[in-house]
């Protein structure tokens, strides 16, 4: 009996133990992680504090598709304002910081086949060429520029529908919406 009893009670003080380590590495992690400068991403910014507004520019167009780069100067736009880093300004003028950009490419490829050798799946890739100027010393200085920023995405397509070109619009939507998220982190992070 009363090895069971010195068993047990060597099995509870290990368990402690074990507990009492598990909770100091875990100390030990988030320590290091704090020290490192841990954040979560799209949170922080490497933006000068002096830069209070921003002009996002509409961005120029040089492919053939329509509506491009209205609709990625709209969601870019729309992600300043839900980041709440600036106050969004109606002109160059009145701007710390002025976003511009071109989209230089929006291709389409078809990616995926059936057996009769369809397109059941395309893939629409964008590219821009987009900068942060601030724009509060004598002269604008660049503070960020990606000349081919770059994201993508894939949408099925049935061969032999008719709504081929609103799956188009919906997969631009879709781009959109992801591009500005990344643009707009990309730019707080510094990268």
């Amino acid at each position: 009996m009363r090895d069971n009893a010195q068993g047990a009670a060597r099995r509870v003080e290990t368990e402690a133990r074990l507990r009492g380590g598990i909770a100091l590495l875990a100390c030990g992690a988030l320590a290091v992680l704090a020290g490192c400068g841990y954040h979560l991403v799209g949170t922080s910014s490497n933006l000068p504090k002096k830069l209070q507004t921003l002009f996002v520019a509409p961005f120029i167009n040089q492919t053939a598709r329509s509506e491009v780069d209205q609709r990625l100067t709209e969601q870019i736009t729309q992600e300043w304002v839900r980041r709440a880093r600036f106050e969004i300004v109606p002109g160059g003028n009145q701007a710390d910081a002025v976003l511009s950009g071109t989209v230089k490419s929006a291709v389409v490829n078809p990616v995926q086949f059936d057996q009769q050798g369809r397109a059941t799946q395309y893939q629409l890739t964008v590219t821009i060429d987009v900068q942060l100027v601030d724009r509060t010393g004598e002269k604008p200085v660049v503070l960020w520029r990606d000349e081919q920023f770059s994201r993508n995405t894939s949408y099925p397509v049935d061969p032999l529908a008719r709504d081929y070109f609103d799956r188009e619009v919906e997969a631009l939507d879709i781009l959109s919406r992801s591009m500005a998220r990344d643009l707009v982190t990309t730019i707080l992070e510094g990268f």
